[in-house]
């Protein structure tokens, strides 16, 4: 990171309120005390911070973009109904994620150095409103971290 930007600071802060925001989440989060921030100021900066290695930016399929400031090693599951990211910590074994590298790197002749996992499914909470047929927030929506 070059300098500080209090534009960037203000982004930081609201990234670590939202769980697992898009831009434009984070744009109106940051507008409602700066609203002269414009969408272009917002996205320039994500792009310097997850550059930088400073968040995480997440893509997932038909969706946008979202940013993550937690960037030790996890994955993260995606609900293809209502749009929620959870994060998933690696408690899985090592030798299970190495035979997995291994496996990658045997059949493609490629030497791994990384991995991203990212799974999709049906949260809880929009199986439980199909079967109350009752249905949350479509794809898109996040939510507000719990304190």
């Amino acid at each position: 990171m070059k300098r500080y930007s209090m534009q960037r600071d203000m982004i930081l802060n609201a990234l670590r309120q939202l769980d697992h925001p898009s831009a434009p989440e984070i744009y109106e989060r940051v507008r409602m005390t700066y609203p002269q921030i414009s969408l272009g100021t917002v996205y320039r900066n994500l792009n310097v911070l997850a550059e930088a290695g400073e968040i995480l930016r997440l893509t997932f399929q038909s969706a946008s973009d979202r940013f993550d400031p937690n960037t030790h090693d996890h994955s993260h599951v995606f609900c293809t109904h209502c749009g929620r990211v959870l994060d998933v910590e690696h408690g899985l074994p090592g030798d299970l994620l190495s035979q997995l590298d291994e496996y990658v790197s045997t059949t493609t002749d490629v030497e791994v150095s990384g991995r991203e996992l990212a799974f999709y499914g049906v949260c809880a909470d929009c199986r439980a409103a199909a079967k109350n047929q009752e249905f949350p927030q479509t794809a898109g929506h996040s939510y507000a971290k719990s304190s």
